[in-house]
């Protein structure tokens, strides 16, 4: 058994050996819940750059095709559109969910149909004189650019919803 000496300075150790434990406790409670705060913030970090990235290669991609407009109706060489195009479209493959992928398809299939029809509806040019020449062969393309405008429009607004809608979808992954 403990003498009375024994036992009196137990007792002046037992709040000490306790306060010490407690503080042991609270050490690794604040690590671990230090910890999964980090975790989460690293976590909302890397969604909000995945969100802010994927909303600027969206932008890229709607302006290639806006572009790729503007080059055909200022009889622009499509040559350096085509450099730009190529690493857009390549990333599109790797990032793009399959339905972004299925839309921006039809939106380039249509532009491709339109900007055919438009150059090829345009009056041949006379030289460098600056002058250009109208032909009845021009007619038929100029008509067609003419159906296919509306039909490009629409796939364009089209592929610009479902992309809004994935950014959406995104922006939610934010907030949880």
């Amino acid at each position: 058994m403990w003498s009375k000496e024994e036992l009196k300075t137990a007792v002046q150790l037992a709040p000490a050996v306790l306060a010490g434990l407690f503080g042991v406790v609270v050490a690794i409670l604040s690590w671990m819940l230090g910890g999964r705060r980090e975790r989460s913030k690293f976590r909302q970090d890397l969604l909000l750059q995945n969100y802010n990235s994927m909303e600027d290669f969206y932008v890229s991609l709607l302006e290639m095709l806006h572009e790729g407009i503007r080059y055909t109706e200022s009889r622009l060489n499509y040559d350096e559109h085509y450099r730009a195009m190529s690493p857009l479209l390549s990333r599109a493959m790797l990032k793009a969910p399959e339905e972004v992928l299925e839309h921006l398809q039809l939106a380039c299939d249509a532009l491709s149909a339109w900007s055919s029809e438009y150059r090829q509806g345009l009056p041949a040019k006379i030289g460098d004189t600056g002058y250009a020449m109208v032909s009845t062969q021009d007619f038929p393309h100029q008509e067609k650019a003419r159906e296919l405008r509306p039909l490009l429009n629409d796939e364009m607004h089209k592929l610009n919803a479902v992309m809004k809608k994935d950014l959406d979808i995104r922006r939610k992954q934010l907030r949880t």
